[in-house]
């Protein structure tokens, strides 16, 4: 599974000893000549390989740091994980678009169908993400739904029907504001990865739930169907809650390295990899099904970008978008794109609704799909 990339230590200063001569004359002359036998080599600076902090963009991780002493990006989020791209680097969240695009023949109209403008409030219907590991108490988990339990390398797709299961849940967790109370519990020393909705707790320490699953992140997050032609349940299409999220440390460095994950309130009845399912609520061929892959035009300047309002969160955003593009992944009531729930993120005002609004839904195109499977 693929790591970001820490930001490389800053140069240091780099002392010669002084050579005196072995002579007496050799003494002489140096003594005479002090300033040029002796002395220290000039500072080498900052290493250039360094990036410097894109105008109007998120403050650079080096800020107030000396320039002699080794510096390196915090990735450590509130929750306690370091800052992983989830999944392997071939799973369609991590692969870039590439430069030589081919976009669906009605690219423009889908367009056109999509509710402006782009929001992304991490204050509801969002994802808690915390950190568990071999010593997080198991909670016993009551279903009314599925639990989809993926094994054998990602090629096998179990799914149980209610009963219940346990989850590594620690103490205090607490689901995403919203009905639909959804949580990420992520291990990443064993790069285990549960999701659970309509998450509640009852008096006695036990937990209901609607669905859950269960997920390797060093796999593609492109799920399989079970033997009986099921998916996985999680999220309207079908993909772990972890695809698409964007942390708070890529936020602080400046760089989303993966697709996002975008919702908006017509999708259709219908999906494409890596979707495995829809829950959308049109039946008409003029909207994108779930699984469709949105693009922000590549060509655009990151000077235009700005120029929009649209820097630091937004500007990470939007340069994610013209790399990896956006995946449908759900029905929702606005169009969204997806930052970790700020009960885990604690995003202190820096991430709200508005933040990626300046980015112009008409400046999106809708990448090339082959021919959409009903969702029955």
């Amino acid at each position: 599974m693929a790591r970001s990339d820490r930001i490389r230590q800053l140069g240091q200063a780099r002392r010669h000893p002084a050579k005196l001569g072995v002579l007496a004359l050799g003494a002489l002359i140096c003594a005479l000549m002090l300033a040029a036998c002796s002395g220290r080599k000039a500072d080498a600076g900052a290493d250039p390989s360094v990036p410097e902090e894109a105008s109007g963009g998120v403050p650079s991780a080096l800020d107030a740091q000396s320039p002699v002493a080794p510096a390196t990006v915090d990735t450590t989020t509130t929750t306690g994980s370091t800052c992983a791209r989830a999944y392997s680097d071939d799973s369609p969240w991590n692969t870039p678009i590439g430069p030589t695009p081919e976009y669906h023949p009605r690219s423009d109209g889908f367009v056109q169908r999509i509710e402006v403008p782009l929001t992304s409030d991490p204050t509801q219907f969002s994802y808690p993400v915390y950190r568990v590991d071999e010593d997080t108490p198991r909670r016993t988990v009551r279903l009314d739904g599925w639990f989809s339990n993926v094994v054998n390398g990602g090629n096998l797709l179990l799914n149980q029907r209610a009963g219940t299961v346990d989850l590594p849940i620690p103490e205090g967790a607490r689901p995403s504001a919203g009905e639909d109370a959804q949580i990420v519990l992520y291990n990443e020393e064993t790069d285990e990865e549960w999701g659970a909705s309509v998450l509640r707790e009852s008096d006695d320490g036990t937990f209901d739930a609607f669905n859950a699953y269960h997920y390797d992140t060093a796999w593609t997050a492109f799920v399989p169907f079970d033997e009986d032609g099921r998916p996985i349940f999680a999220r309207g299409a079908g993909i772990p809650y972890l695809a698409g999220l964007i942390r708070p440390c890529e936020v602080e460095q400046g760089l989303i390295d993966h697709a996002l994950a975008f919702s908006f309130d017509a999708p259709r009845d219908a999906f494409v990899p890596p979707a495995s399912k829809s829950d959308g609520a049109s039946s008409t061929h003029l909207d994108v099904p779930e699984g469709a892959r949105l693009q922000l035009d590549p060509t655009i300047s990151e000077a235009e970008i700005s120029a929009w309002g649209c820097r630091g969160p937004c500007l990470a955003v939007a340069r994610a978008l013209q790399k990896y593009g956006m995946i449908v992944v759900d029905n929702a009531g606005r169009s969204k794109i997806y930052f970790e729930f700020d009960g885990t993120a604690h995003w202190n005002g820096r991430v709200q609704a508005s933040t990626v609004s300046p980015i112009p839904v008409d400046r999106l195109s809708v990448l090339a799909f082959d021919t959409p499977t009903l969702d029955r």
